[in-house]
């Protein structure tokens, strides 16, 4: 048996190795292609004599010029590879071997045939627009550099309304990484659809294909803001108090889905001539802490999950110990602990019942031997070892009920910080949003598991079938750890050593090792 468990445990270990060199050789080839590709776009753009570029020092915008659309945002700050030379990670934009495309559109409701714009003037920080019937499009960067300004002027004032909307086809978001390595398998789980806030519902979102069933709309809204969700990175239209909004969101006869609003300025009750509308359009980061500050309830885009009035506050925590530190992993690690300190007084309790189980185990195996023939005596006399102890066979459940809620919502959590992309903890570990890429991790996970299982006492009555069951269990779920990110494998191997620390000490002072 001893064996037979060796050479699988040796073939296992292969199999991992195998992956690790097949996924690493892959992800080496990725990067190549992409740094190719990068050294011929600026060479692309400019010969490509319709498009222009406007850019800041957060985000590169391409538009169409004789559209006014925005056909492609990339931000500079968050790479696709992590390499010198890699391109930004695109928000906006299109991908020719697939069809997908994402762009931005805005301009005035009309049924006049309007001719092409051409560039009337381009600046440090914009670009100016217009054509033969005297429409213009003033295009610019505000704030800090993650949103775009965008006024489209038309000749006359008209009560013809003004419109933005987000244009996106089916497939899941440009510069995604969907190798099992890379988090592939929490990329492609994460929420992707339409987001809506406004005087109705605070957030309300969906995801596209329920855009096939059944179109939304939010008329005569006063604020709010639309967008796309996606991981990590978000487009949204935010409303102005001083205008009054139809949001929508549906798919055309074209196949696209649509996103945006139409609005006028003014009241709910008049209706406005207007010349000139600005939109605001944010692009960038979904960071809770920025996205809070730009509009209301515009960080509930970032998916918290379930639990997420626990996420919420413990991503903050996490982010304050991380101002002092400078270190997300190393932070994780803290408020692990410090959330362990925080649950001991309901945990410890569970941890008790079980050391005075362990202190009873002699006594009921020798009453499981001495009556195993009579079902109703063995029930009898368990009951009053338990009684004598104090222990309840039970108890050791309360540890697990206590921190399951706070593991789902750290995971949500931890799943979608875009602060984790990329972002080092140690040696190995250069990126905390993707699984851990020489599994040590998991196997920690896994050792944990078991020198936890060695310290819990087993019911001396308990089923093979279910001995059978916890002995695998460790290995189920350093499995599940070798795709999950490497931020949540950290916390859970933290925090499974961190109670086992805890669970030996009161062993110790109860006399249960």
């Amino acid at each position: 048996m001893k064996t037979r468990n060796y050479y699988l445990l040796g073939a296992f270990g292969l199999l991992v190795v195998m992956m690790y060199l097949f996924t690493s050789q892959n992800r080496v080839i990725d990067i190549e292609k992409h740094l190719e590709a990068a050294k011929k776009y600026e060479q692309g753009i400019s010969d490509n004599p319709g498009v222009v570029k406007v850019e800041n020092e957060k985000l590169d915008v391409l538009v169409e010029i004789a559209t006014g659309d925005i056909i492609e945002a990339r931000l500079k700050e968050y790479l696709v590879e992590n390499a010198d030379g890699s391109l930004g990670v695109r928000v906006f934009g299109s991908d020719a071997s697939s069809g997908f495309e994402y762009y931005l559109k805005t301009g005035f409701l009309t049924s006049e045939k309007l001719s092409d714009f051409s560039v009337l003037s381009q600046h440090d920080d914009g670009l100016v627009l217009s054509n033969k019937e005297g429409y213009k499009k003033y295009i610019s960067f505000i704030n800090d550099g993650y949103e775009i300004e965008i006024t489209d002027v038309k000749p006359e004032a008209s009560s013809s309304e003004a419109y933005a909307s987000l244009y996106r086809t089916e497939g899941k978001s440009l510069d995604l990484k969907m190798g099992w390595l890379n988090g592939g398998m929490m990329n492609s789980a994460s929420f992707e659809g339409v987001g809506f806030s406004n005087e109705v519902e605070p957030y309300e979102a969906k995801r596209l294909r329920k855009l096939n069933e059944n179109s939304i709309s939010f008329d005569r809204q006063i604020g709010g803001w639309v967008g796309f969700i996606q991981k990590y990175f978000l487009a949204s239209l935010i409303g102005s108090d001083d205008g009054v909004y139809n949001y929508f969101a549906d798919r055309t006869n074209s196949g696209l889905y649509a996103m945006g609003y139409t609005t006028s300025s003014g009241s709910r009750t008049e209706q406005v001539l207007i010349s000139e509308y600005t939109h605001r359009v944010f692009v960038g980061p979904k960071i809770r802490k920025d996205l809070m500050v730009r509009a209301e309830n515009l960080e509930l885009s970032i998916d918290m999950g379930w639990f997420w009035f626990l996420a919420q506050p413990m991503i903050a925590a996490i982010d304050f110990i991380n101002n002092l530190i400078g270190n997300w992993g190393v932070s994780i690690l803290v408020f692990t602990v410090l959330l362990k300190l925080a649950l001991f007084p309901v945990t410890g309790k569970g941890f008790k019942s079980m050391a005075q189980m362990r202190k009873a185990m002699p006594e009921l195996k020798e009453i499981q031997d001495r009556y195993k023939n009579d079902r109703q005596k063995l029930g009898a006399e368990t009951l009053k070892v338990y009684k004598k102890h104090g222990a309840n066979p039970l108890g050791g459940c309360l540890p697990l009920l206590a921190q399951f809620p706070f593991f789902i919502a750290l995971f949500f959590g931890l799943r979608e910080m875009v602060e984790l992309r990329y972002s080092p903890f140690i040696f190995w570990i250069q990126d905390l949003s993707a699984p851990d890429p020489l599994f040590v991790l998991p196997a920690l996970f896994g050792l944990v598991m078991v020198l936890t299982q060695k310290l819990n006492p087993q019911p001396p009555n308990m089923d093979p079938i279910q001995q059978n069951v916890m002995k695998v269990m460790p290995v189920m779920f350093s499995v599940f750890f070798v795709i999950f990110p490497s931020a949540l494998a950290l916390y859970s191997v933290a925090n499974g050593a961190f109670s086992l620390f805890q669970q030996r000490l009161l062993y110790k002072r109860l006399g249960a090792e």
